[in-house]
């Protein structure tokens, strides 16, 4: 019975291969629907087919969306549409029909119409054949045929059946083994190894950097406002001496509102005849707000002047009104908003940074869970909200992962079983599982627990064997089966059943070692 198993559109790739590979069932149908992440990128679905092909089991696609069934029926993936009922051809399943080929004689016959119609016209008397004759002779021809293809038929199963073929079933000696213990990978590592205490294995570091940006809502609010602004005209009834003011000095109304110079001015002195010099600057609401849109003031103290004989000799008018002054909300990010946002961030490079990294890894080369590490290099946070009220946050990070070689694994065990045996020793049969994993790309190196559960052989060649059996005896095949190093027991069949000899052609000769 097979298991569904359905993605999200958002599911990774990475995602997938954990859905599928953690279902309980040997052959598993995984639904992928239209415009899903893990169908975007080709390489995403090889890896998908990589790691479900490694872990044993079966894989069906089924997908609505007939670029998804395309994809994968090219890569060798069995898919089909749901609601079709019909698998995805990946060739054209156009059928041409050849036209039925015409007797070399009959294109003399109707060269023109003319000729036609005057072969049209001329009538036989006397050659209707009856309905009785012409059924006999359809009987006599089918019958002629059913005997022609009954007596091929016959001859077709003679030579078969006579052809000379042996099969050989062989039961290997097993040897059963396992191993638990410690298992350190490190690329500097020059040879594998396999002590009493631990496993030493040759590895490989491989590293990838990338950034990504995402946005994400801000749920904080900010009061924001502008400040009104106007120009005011400045008057020295003090004396002839010029007078600085810097920018920011403060004019302030009657009813306490204060507005700032928007940059320094030089007041002159007054003029010859004593009346007061004049000049006109442009000045800020001290506070955002619409409480500073007022309209013209007689008279502006300066605040600064205060205290001094200055104060009455220098003051201001606005002759116009101020103008601008606002305030509102703003949505802003708050600090929950950026950890969040950082985390998921990060998890969602890490994702990319490890697919990438799978998909460009070497043939052979294991990667257990865990066995990787992100480095955050640098974070960007933009917490100015655009339209649809969401900040944005970049990270550029690179990602290290190590991966070794599970073949190598089994061929250092191998040496250490058969150096026990004493006699070559070859695997038939491993299950391996792995404990946590650490690792400390600072020293280059990743530790496990494996435990090993193996059976082993003496290594046999199918091939070789054929070779030395072509031509014997029944009773020399059998001495041969039985003295072959590593063999336990066999079975001989010859067939058809005088055969008392083993063919001398190979292609004749079927070897079963299991």
């Amino acid at each position: 019975m097979s298991k569904k198993v359905y993605l999200n559109k958002s599911d990774s790739v990475t995602s997938a291969i954990d859905k599928v590979i953690n279902a309980p069932d040997e052959e598993v149908v995984l639904y992928i629907p239209r415009g899903a992440e893990v169908a975007s990128n080709r390489k995403d679905i090889e890896l998908l087919k990589r790691e479900v092909e490694a872990s044993g089991k079966s894989l069906i696609v089924e997908s609505v969306d007939d670029d998804i069934l395309e994809i994968v029926a090219t890569l060798g993936i069995r898919a089909n549409n749901p609601f079709l009922g019909r698998s995805k051809h990946t060739v054209s399943d156009i059928v041409v029909i050849k036209p039925k080929n015409r007797a070399p004689g009959n294109n003399k016959n109707t060269p023109t119409s003319k000729k036609k119609k005057s072969r049209a016209s001329k009538v036989r008397v006397g050659t209707t054949r009856s309905p009785i004759t012409n059924s006999v002779g359809g009987m006599k021809r089918v019958a002629i045929i059913a005997g022609v293809i009954a007596g091929l038929t016959m001859i077709i199963t003679l030579v078969v059946v006579s052809t000379p073929r042996v099969s050989v079933a062989l039961t290997l000696e097993k040897i059963d083994q396992g191993y638990i213990g410690p298992l350190i990978v490190s690329p500097n590592t020059e040879e594998s190894s396999i002590s009493d205490k631990m496993i030493n294995l040759r590895g490989i570091i491989l590293s990838k950097k990338k950034n990504i940006t995402k946005s994400y809502p801000a749920t904080g609010t900010d009061s924001v406002g502008r400040k009104a602004r106007g120009t005011i005209t400045i008057y020295n009834d003090f004396g002839v001496e010029k007078q600085t003011l810097v920018k920011t000095t403060r004019f302030v109304t009657p009813d306490g509102k204060i507005f700032r110079l928007d940059y320094d001015v030089v007041v002159p002195g007054r003029n010859a005849d004593g009346s007061p010099s004049s000049i006109d600057a442009s000045v800020t609401a001290d506070q955002p707000g619409e409480s500073y849109n007022i309209g013209p003031v007689s008279k502006l103290r300066i605040p600064g002047f205060q205290g001094s004989s200055k104060y009455e000799g220098f003051y201001a008018e606005s002759k116009e009104d101020m103008k601008g002054g606002t305030t509102g909300e703003v949505k802003v990010p708050t600090d929950a908003d950026i950890e969040s946002a950082r985390e998921d961030a990060k998890k969602s490079l890490e994702d990319v940074l490890k697919t990438d990294l799978l998909v460009d890894m070497p043939e052979g080369v294991e990667v257990l869970e865990g066995a990787y590490e992100l480095f955050i290099t640098k974070e960007e946070i933009n917490d100015v909200v655009d339209k649809k009220n969401e900040f944005n946050i970049t990270l550029y990070g690179e990602m290290k992962i190590v991966g070794f070689s599970e073949k190598e694994l089994l061929e250092v065990l191998g040496e250490r079983f058969s150096e026990e045996a004493g006699k070559e020793l070859t695997s038939y049969m491993a299950e391996v599982d792995y404990g946590e994993v650490s690792v400390d790309f600072e020293n280059q190196t990743m530790k496990s627990a494996v435990n090993i559960r193996s059976q082993w052989i003496e290594p046999f060649d199918v091939e070789e064997f054929k070779q030395r059996v072509a031509g014997l005896t029944e009773n020399q095949l059998k001495e041969a089966v039985f003295s072959t190093p590593g063999v336990s027991g066999g079975e001989v069949r010859m067939w058809p059943f005088w055969v008392n000899k083993v063919p001398k052609d190979i292609d004749r000769i079927s070897v079963d070692a299991t």
